[in-house]
């Protein structure tokens, strides 16, 4: 489904990974760790093509949909919560006008395409707007919110809005930058809940240990400017690093020694 080989990035003489491999299946639950800065939310943006690397190579199924819930909400202009979780602020309007610019130029037989055509046909299912209204509900919306303008929520519950359009859509990967940060404990439980059997890929950036050990399968740690490879939950990659770690300093007490 997605597979990363050889990845570097640097920014102004730091190099912040190299050499870096990450590759996620169907149906895999992948966390991707790291302290702040050392680049997690960068190989997201790069895997999203809003950033290049330097070096190494992108690769997805050209009929992989992708789906993404950054940190940072955008503008909601004037559009209330369930035109956001139906994808009528705007996205509709959006896809359509990728379709039509790459059908223009001929070129419909690029991941783009596939990507755009799968959205729009999500969003204009006749469901949809029942769908959305679960999604949102799960979510800790209440009935009387779903026609308010999202201005009026904070930044939070706009969050969630756009979380509940991801979930409508479906994607075959879903991409979440830290989603416990935007919900309250039993909107975080019902969503936690909600992704076990989730059918999708789903890599995560998350410091939230439970919710990590809830659902993930493996963890890439960046560490030292490498990407490190662990299997199971965050607890497990916790043990195994702590073991490796363990390992390393005994190997060099016993270098130390020989050298004395």
């Amino acid at each position: 489904m997605l597979s990363i080989r050889n990845l570097k990035k640097s920014y102004g003489g730091q190099t912040l990974f190299e050499e870096a491999d990450l590759q996620v299946n169907y149906g895999e639950r992948v966390a991707l760790v790291g302290p702040n800065g050392a680049g997690k939310s960068t190989i997201f943006r790069i895997i999203l093509g809003d950033e290049e690397a330097d070096k190494g190579d992108v690769e997805r199924d050209e009929w992989t949909l992708v789906g993404f819930l950054p940190q940072e909400s955008e503008d909601v202009g004037d559009y209330t919560v369930i035109e956001i979780a139906t994808g009528r602020a705007g996205m509709i309007a959006d896809l359509e006008a990728t379709l039509k610019e790459l059908e223009d130029a001929g070129t419909v037989d690029v991941p783009q395409y596939y990507e755009a055509q799968g959205k729009f046909d999500a969003l204009n299912d006749p469901k949809v707007e029942a769908k959305a209204k679960e999604m949102l509900r799960g979510l800790g919306y209440k009935e009387n919110d779903f026609d308010r303008p999202a201005k009026e929520m904070s930044g939070g519950w706009i969050m969630r809005a756009h979380l509940a359009r991801l979930l409508v859509i479906e994607p075959d990967l879903l991409m979440l930058d830290e989603p416990p940060n935007h919900l309250a404990l039993m909107s975080l439980l019902w969503f936690q809940d909600y992704l076990k059997p989730y059918s999708g890929a789903i890599l995560m950036i998350s410091h939230d240990r439970e919710f990590m050990d809830e659902l993930v399968e493996s963890v890439h740690d960046i560490e030292h400017g490498k990407l490190v490879h662990y299997t199971g939950n965050y607890s497990d990659f916790v043990e195994q690093s702590q073991s490796d770690f363990e390992q390393r300093y005994i190997g060099f007490l016993n270098q130390q020694n020989h050298m004395i």
